[in-house]
């Protein structure tokens, strides 16, 4: 269940993420995680530092048990070196402890590459990490 989300794009915490992807075409996962208790993911931004073409990359949610709870993004395609795309959830996506936000990256084009990601949360009442 979402929250009603009060900002837009600006978080109060940022985490930053780096996928290798290596000269092969195949899938590369990411799994990214902002904290071990529960929270609220607000925005996610990628960024690959090489064009691939026809390479596309999705976004889900996943439970501890590696269960998807969400599909965030699907078939977005990267369309350029140092190109960032930014997704912006309109609510909050909750985490509770254990969850993560999985990026899948497939490589078409057998580009070697880094995909930067910065997966934002809202800080929790506590102001705990």
């Amino acid at each position: 269940m979402a929250l009603a989300k009060l900002v837009k794009v600006g978080g109060s915490y940022y985490k930053g993420f780096k996928l290798t992807v290596v000269a092969a075409p195949g899938n590369y996962v990411l799994d990214m995680t902002l904290a071990d208790k529960a929270c609220a993911a607000n925005c996610l931004s990628v960024t690959p530092d090489a064009y691939g073409a026809g390479d596309y990359f999705k976004v889900e949610h996943l439970d501890g048990d590696s269960v998807v709870k969400a599909l965030l993004v699907e078939n977005v395609y990267n369309v350029g070196k140092s190109v960032t795309q930014i997704f912006d959830f309109p609510a909050l996506e909750l985490l509770d402890a254990g969850h993560k936000v999985r990026l899948t990256y497939v490589s078409v084009a057998g580009t070697g590459m880094s995909v930067y990601t910065i997966l934002e949360r809202l800080t929790t009442k506590s102001g705990g990490v």
